[in-house]
């Protein structure tokens, strides 16, 4: 792009910031020290007339005495704010996008999914809810390319795990910590890095952050005295005697249901063969529970327990 084109484009930019700026003028909060030194406190909203700008204002191309709700309208009906919206959905609910601010300069993983929730946002004057069920009854939302196609996010990681486990069915003390996992994972839950808040997909997963999400999980299930640890314990006893194939089909259903590699189940099943078939007698008890524990670690250790 030549650079006369960047400079204009840049002033356009300093013009709309310009204006938008102005049009929100007046917009404020109620007085925001409490009447009362204890308790919650809530800050209000408030429109100062007196402080509003009400000259002409020139924004993304269209000219007038524009106040705050009018900028948010015209940002509504962008074309490029449908495509955003668009991305971001088919980010949170199907499969993880590149970053929507590099668009649209990386293209889409699936333009013509994104193509047509922007269509289905514009056609419907920008109603949500239009655009949700585009995409619920869409074929790509029901796709098997899209399974396994997002990275769990270290929320989705932790909570998906203590409900696998059943470790906390109540609030109670240490859930404090559990929450705190998340944090070491890089998720810092309501304390977002910025207003963007967090990059999804592969960002989540770093040579640091992975072995907290493996160690956590595998820790999780290692403890068979917790219920659902317990559950599918006494699942797989119910169905003893057992051969390894058997057993690693069981649990892989037992903690996804999971979909995983060729290469994964064999892995797995080369590890639950060393030992033979798997029987819940009361002779080989301990040991068929302690083969089944290292299985279920095993599985949420792996690579396709790190996605949905």
């Amino acid at each position: 792009m030549a650079l006369s084109e960047l400079q204009r484009m840049a002033h356009l930019f300093r013009r709309a910031g310009f204006g938008a700026a102005r049009a929100f003028t007046g917009w404020t909060l109620a007085p925001t020290l409490p009447l009362q030194p204890y308790g919650r406190f809530d800050w209000a909203f408030e429109y100062r007339p007196d402080l509003h700008d009400d000259s002409s204002k020139t924004f993304l191309g269209e000219t007038g005495p524009w106040n705050g709700e009018d900028i948010i309208n015209i940002i509504v009906k962008q074309p490029a704010t449908a495509r955003f919206i668009a991305r971001h959905l088919y980010n949170f609910f199907i499969a993880d996008e590149p970053p929507v601010p590099a668009w649209p300069s990386v293209p889409p993983r699936d333009p013509e999914a994104i193509e047509s929730l922007a269509n289905a946002y514009m056609t419907s004057r920008y109603d949500i809810r239009s655009v949700l069920r585009t995409l619920f009854l869409s074929d790509f939302f029901c796709s098997e390319k899209t399974y396994l196609a997002k990275v769990k996010s270290p929320t989705e990681l932790v909570i998906g795990t203590v409900r696998l486990t059943m470790d906390v069915p109540f609030p109670q003390l240490g859930v404090r910590e559990i929450a705190l996992e998340c944090r070491y994972m890089g998720q810092d839950l309501l304390n977002p890095p910025s207003v963007e808040g967090w990059h999804t997909g592969k960002e989540w997963i770093d040579t640091g952050c992975l072995v907290e999400r493996v160690n956590f999980a595998a820790q999780q299930i290692a403890d068979v005295s917790l219920p659902g640890v317990q559950l599918i314990m006494d699942r797989l006893q119910a169905a003893s005697p057992l051969s390894p194939e058997c057993c690693v089909d069981m649990c892989l259903d037992l903690v996804g249901p999971l979909s995983v590699r060729q290469a994964t189940r064999a892995a797995l099943i080369d590890h639950v063969s060393a030992g033979g078939e798997l029987c819940f007698t009361p002779e080989a008890a301990q040991v068929t529970s302690q083969r089944v524990s290292e299985l279920l670690q095993l599985i949420v250790s792996s690579r396709e327990y790190q996605f949905n």
